[in-house]
């Protein structure tokens, strides 16, 4: 199937972050040690206020960061079972794109992606150059990297993670030469750790006016990178934040904020999204554009009550805090 029109463009980095408005000017994510801070206050000062943060020394103590390096140690320590590869981009947000435009992206981006072999798909990542990506690998029973799931596992001041509400507590996305588009995660909090290489991350908060700025594109074009800005005149004052993970660091990626991701290099590179369960005040804060669009979805279904409990709570919580403020 040939390209749509939107992505045939040379392979020469049409997607880079650098291309996102205002790139030049991104603010900073805040840093944090993960030896140096305690589990109450992370949860405090960012889980708690839905804030990201990149956290250094996040997971050297994992056996992945040294085992991982080496492809020969993948390939070992695996079953050669089938995983999902593409070696191209594809768009995050298809699914609200105007109908003419999710049908031609959906049948895209079902061509790109192709069952392939572990052990094969290991092999390509040294072969040639260009987008190689098994994205989302999970670490469930019989899967490709079922062997080495106890090669990962929680941060220095959380040790253990929790539960999680719809992801993995670990998922892994080994690559090269890598882009994910802007998106959001609708449930669960992320630490995107790197295990090999690096990755450039812009990040956008979830509210109004990133939703206002990228509702039009999204919808006219189903994707977010290399933006025609004078199309979309309202990119023009987006400010994201940027920030780039090193190895053993991660990022904390909060529910519902914006975020596109890219590696640094086309050398092979691996990375791992830990997750927790959101809180029920953040995942049912309507003050946010995103949490009001995902929530009225499940309005009209069997979730409602969880819906209106989750908002409910919410708003139960903002106002004891703020109470809680005011007598301090």
């Amino acid at each position: 199937m040939s390209l749509p029109q939107s992505l045939a463009q040379p392979a020469n980095k049409f997607w880079s972050l650098s291309r996102f408005p205002n790139y030049t000017r991104c603010g900073a994510v805040d840093e944090i040690d993960a030896l140096s801070i305690s589990r109450a206050d992370f949860v405090h000062h960012y889980v708690n206020r839905n804030r990201p943060c990149l956290v250094r020394n996040a997971v050297r103590h994992w056996p992945a960061f040294e085992r991982w390096q080496a492809l020969d140690y993948l390939v070992r320590h695996s079953h050669n079972k089938p995983v999902v590869v593409r070696a191209q981009v594809v768009p995050e947000v298809i699914g609200w794109a105007r109908p003419q435009v999710k049908a031609e992206l959906t049948a895209y981006a079902n061509s790109v992606y192709r069952d392939m072999p572990f052990h094969e798909f290991l092999a390509g990542l040294t072969a040639g150059s260009g987008p190689w990506v098994a994205d989302s690998c999970r670490f469930s029973e019989g899967s490709a990297i079922e062997p080495m799931k106890d090669d990962v596992g929680g941060l220095p001041f959380m040790p253990t993670l929790g539960k999680s509400l719809a992801y993995p507590a670990h998922r892994s996305f080994l690559y090269r030469d890598s882009y994910t588009d802007w998106h959001f995660h609708v449930t669960d909090e992320t630490f995107m750790a790197q295990v090999v290489g690096a990755k450039e991350v812009l990040i956008l908060p979830p509210d109004e006016a990133a939703w206002r700025a990228l509702r039009p594109v999204i919808e006219d074009t189903g994707r977010l990178y290399d933006i025609d800005t004078e199309r979309f005149p309202g990119t023009q004052a987006l400010q994201p934040l940027r920030t780039v993970v090193g190895p053993g660091d991660a990022l904390y990626i909060p529910v519902y904020w914006w975020h596109a991701v890219q590696s640094l290099d086309e050398a092979y590179g691996a990375t791992v999204a830990a997750t927790f369960r959101t809180p029920l005040h953040v995942s049912g804060d309507i003050r946010s554009p995103i949490a009001r669009r995902v929530l009225r979805t499940y309005l009209f279904s069997r979730y409602a009550p969880l819906v209106a409990a989750a908002v409910g709570y919410s708003m139960a919580w903002r106002l004891a805090n703020g109470l809680r403020r005011g007598a301090a």
